[in-house]
């Protein structure tokens, strides 16, 4: 190799870094997403008639940036990781030289462009410098501080009201924005520095870093690490405390449904209440801080003797909205996941399944069987269903919002039960028509659950009515053809000699 050479292809190669160290699907998710903000950001600046607006548009940029520094850029850590064990500096240096070429265009581009059409650049690159580091930090920290950075904007909102802080468009803002970007980038300087010194394989649970629990997980690039994801290893990597505890009673012959949820495992084994409450506490702490977090963000209301209807309102919103459309949609994919795993493995503990004492003939089979996959799930989306109603009208929303509402949990419903049954009898959807699915499924879960608390203000809006109607077609559409799909998978199910057949 010439030495004149040798810096081009160190460039080219801290260039590639983040593209060798990622999937392709994560590629083309961070394409659309980057293409998208950047379209809803110019549409706000040509449609909008505020004299901010360039702060909405430096906003919705944000949004995509801050991703991309918390999935893409990252990754780049986990090739230095792996340089630094087989003793490759270039490649080490590669990725860390990666890092300030994709970080200067990310900054510089919006700076320029809002800066030519009148915004104050100041901001602007204050506000997209604070994302990049934010993002970075949310995945390199302990687990454990995701669930408060996740809570930072309601914090800050409370901090804002108690200690007067000025608003975004005060030039006092400035100082204490880059007051939070100097502790964010030390923060991410030493993380980075101890995770590629450390030996992370060791960090496990709620202590190891988010990006180290994507790499077990089977990599940082969508659905096809999530289908690889072993539900065990996640169970093994929680503190003792949050260890789930299995009822193993009136498992045997006498009840064939209770020992094949047994077999499945997972979220499936069945458990004591206790067991349930340490098996929740992921989803359930992050709720039971959402409370106090939202006490203290409307804590400035006191004064006005609105303190109680505000955050009363706060949490319906977010069990009606987060609770919802996360839990709704977490519930059918990790259901659906675990009969896909299983049905997927070849070896011998699946047709091991059809010695179980008790499961009879093979229409017997299909109907414990069907029970044990379907029983628990639905009975947990019915339980959200039920909180996610009641919060709906204690928030006082119109019928035809509590509908959609309604649909969309019944929707997820549908979704899970149309996967598992296509599993089970052997046809099983590939990634050309499961992802189709839940984008359709995400973004309609999130409009038909967002979009009516616009009429919770005082002020609603004028076109909400068309839209929910139109939302509500969209379901009616949907719902066809999950019943299509589930209508295949049974036929598929009942053509089978056996159901315990490996795909």
């Amino acid at each position: 190799m010439n030495a004149p050479d040798s810096p081009r292809i160190a460039l080219g190669s801290a260039l590639l870094a983040p593209w060798r160290s990622s999937r392709r699907s994560l590629h083309w998710l961070m394409l659309f997403l980057m293409l998208g903000c950047s379209l809803g950001a110019m549409a706000i600046g040509v449609y909008s008639s505020k004299p901010h607006w360039w702060l909405a548009s430096t906003m919705v940029y944000c949004f995509s940036v801050g991703f991309a520094w918390a999935f893409w850029m990252p990754t780049m850590l986990l090739l230095a990781i792996d340089a630094r064990r087989l003793r490759l500096p270039g490649m080490q240096r590669a990725a860390a030289l990666g890092l300030w070429l994709y970080a200067l265009p990310s900054l510089l581009l919006p700076v320029l462009v809002l800066g030519a059409c009148g915004a104050d650049m100041r901001y602007v690159a204050e506000l997209v410098a604070l994302a990049m580091a934010g993002g970075m930090a949310f995945v390199l920290l302990p687990r454990w501080c995701a669930m408060v950075i996740g809570f930072a904007p309601a914090l800050g909102s409370g901090l804002h009201r108690l200690a007067h802080l000025p608003p975004w468009s005060d030039p006092r803002w400035l100082v204490w924005g880059m007051a939070a970007l100097l502790v964010l980038l030390l923060i991410d300087a030493l993380r980075w520095r101890q995770l590629l010194r450390s030996d992370a394989d060791k960090e496990l649970g709620f202590t190891s870093s988010m990006l180290l629990q994507l790499r077990r997980q089977g990599g940082t690039g969508g659905w096809n690490g999530l289908q690889q994801l072993d539900g065990g290893q996640l169970i093994r990597q929680r503190p003792d405390w949050m260890q789930p505890r299995a009822n193993l009673g009136k498992v045997g012959p006498q009840s064939p449904v209770r020992a094949l949820r047994v077999a499945l495992g997972g979220w499936y084994m069945p458990k004591t209440l206790a067991g349930h409450l340490r098996a929740t506490a992921p989803v359930l702490l992050p709720i039971l801080l959402y409370i106090p977090v939202m006490a203290f963000m409307q804590a400035g209301e006191a004064r006005h003797g609105h303190a109680v209807r505000s955050v009363l309102l706060s949490i319906g919103i977010g069990v009606v909205g987060w609770l919802g459309v996360f839990g709704g949609l977490m519930l059918a994919a990790m259901a659906a996941l675990v009969i896909h795993q299983r049905w997927k493995r070849v070896n011998a503990e699946l047709p091991l399944l059809a010695l179980l004492p008790g499961l009879g003939d093979a229409r017997a089979c299909r109907h414990a069987l069907l029970h044990a996959a379907f029983g628990a799930p639905v009975k947990a989306q019915l339980l959200l269903l039920a909180c996610v109603l009641a919060a709906a009208i204690v928030m006082h929303l119109p019928p035809l919002a509590i509908l959609l509402v309604a649909l969309a949990q019944f929707a997820a419903i549908g979704a899970m039960a149309a996967q598992v049954l296509c599993t089970l009898g052997g046809r099983q959807l590939h990634m050309g028509v499961l992802a189709p699915i839940y984008v359709v499924l995400t973004v309609l879960f999130c409009l038909s659950t967002f979009v009516p608390l616009l009429g919770t203000d005082n002020h609603p809006w004028d076109g909400l009515a068309p839209l929910e109607h139109g939302l509500l077609a969209c379901w009616v559409v949907l719902v066809a053809a999950l019943l299509w799909l589930a209508r295949r998978g049974w036929r598929g199910l009942l053509a089978r000699p056996h159901p315990f057949l490996a795909n």
